[in-house]
């Protein structure tokens, strides 16, 4: 009973307390109500009044009607509402927060898919595996403009490099893809990606949505419909070096996965010491990133980059490297370390001296981990350890070694 409904009880005229009285006290005994004794049998009680009981209930109904409703309403609802509500970051699901995710491979090259993914299944990943095409299967009718000129000859493999990105970024078009993740097939990453993405999409966030506060860029995020927000046009999560020097602003946060600079990775730019504190990962404004290792792309991104790559007389990197730091429409984030890296494979790029990758020539596809991912998704899946969970999980190397001796391996826990 509410508390006020107990007050107005209390302050009742005197003729009215003694009928409530009447209600509670001890000769109800001559109430007619069936009970049932101490032996098992039921009694009849015989009321004395039983107009003025029914009186005095309809009164007091009528008096308190709304407190009484009120009082059943919230204990319902107190029984049906949960007692906790969980909110799962939409960035931890099987697309890591995108529409889709994306793979290209040459038909031909299952010694790559294979072990991608077998490394999208050690970590819980979907992945749609669409085929890259050949320069040969190119009419020159659908070159870029431009292509092989200004005294640039393109590498055997380049244009089909350029032209399996088109036309994916062409389906996102043409399907209405709000966003997706691009992946090319001897990549690799961490088992602990998923965390190391929602860091990511804070970053993303606060860099791309700069300034506030802005009623085209609102600073409430939980507004807006995509986990890493709505301004940006491309996020170069994988690639082969980066710069994060000038004036642009840096995000960082903690990542357990985040390789020292030791073991970080790259053969082009990386950001200046200083810019990354130990232990964590830095989202920034690119500038000088090269190899189209990963990266997710919106859809109005992939409008902006088909439309620019009508033209075009460099290998794709360089060109989408030019357009993100030149031009001011596109909004282009990078990352360092990066997320996604590159696993030593033959390469279907005719590089100088003929299909190298890291610097040397592979004759022979092996299993091993990509550069500067501490523990392999591909490792470990092909080692059949995904499963076990992260104790016995095998690891590149432990936190605060040196960079190890070829061949070695550890686990994740000291001995």
């Amino acid at each position: 009973m509410s508390a006020y409904l107990k007050s107005t009880l209390a302050n009742l005229p005197q003729n009215l307390q003694s009928l409530h009285s009447f209600s509670y006290r001890p000769n109800l005994r001559a109430i007619q109500f069936p009970t049932t004794n101490f032996q098992g049998t039921t009694t009849n009680l015989q009321t004395r009044h039983p107009k003025a009981l029914a009186i005095f209930a309809l009164f007091v109904f009528l008096l308190f009607w709304k407190d009484i409703i009120k009082d059943v309403c919230s204990s319902v609802a107190s029984r049906h509402t949960p007692s906790t509500v969980i909110d799962v970051n939409p960035i931890l699901n099987d697309t890591l927060g995108f529409q889709e995710v994306f793979v290209l491979s040459l038909p031909e090259r299952g010694d790559r898919r294979k072990p991608l993914l077998a490394a999208a299944n050690a970590t819980n990943l979907t992945v749609t595996v669409l085929d890259a095409i050949r320069d040969r299967q190119i009419p020159q009718g659908d070159w870029p403009e431009w292509w092989g000129t200004s005294g640039w000859v393109p590498k055997e493999g380049e244009l089909g490099c350029l032209m399996s990105h088109v036309r994916t970024w062409r389906k996102i078009i043409h399907e209405n893809i709000t966003s997706a993740l691009i992946m090319e097939s001897d990549v690799d990453w961490d088992m602990r990606i998923k965390q190391s993405m929602v860091g990511i999409g804070e970053g993303v966030k606060a860099i791309a949505d700069w300034p506030f506060p802005d009623s085209s860029h609102p600073r409430d995020f939980n507004l807006q419909p995509h986990p890493y927000g709505d301004k940006w046009d491309l996020m170069w999560i994988g690639h082969c070096g980066s710069s994060a020097d000038g004036n642009g602003r840096i995000y960082s946060y903690n990542d357990t996965s985040a390789p020292d600079e030791e073991h970080a990775w790259s053969f082009a730019e990386r950001p200046s010491e200083g810019h990354r504190p130990p232990g964590t990962r830095i989202v920034f404004q690119m500038k000088k990133t090269v190899c189209t290792t990963a990266y997710a792309i919106s859809n109005q991104g992939a409008r902006k980059f088909e439309a620019m790559f009508k033209e075009a007389n460099s290998p794709i990197d360089l060109k989408m490297w030019g357009h993100c730091e030149h031009d001011p429409t596109f909004s282009c984030l990078g990352v360092w370390p990066q997320v996604i890296s590159m696993a030593e494979s033959k390469t279907n790029i005719k590089h100088t001296g003929g299909g190298l990758s890291f610097g040397h020539e592979v004759t022979e596809e092996k299993v091993v981990a990509g550069k500067g991912i501490q523990i392999s998704a591909r490792v470990n899946a092909h080692a059949g350890l995904a499963d076990k969970g992260p104790t016995e999980w095998k690891a590149e190397w432990r936190d605060g070694e040196k960079v190890k001796e070829e061949g070695q391996d550890y686990n994740v826990d000291n001995e």
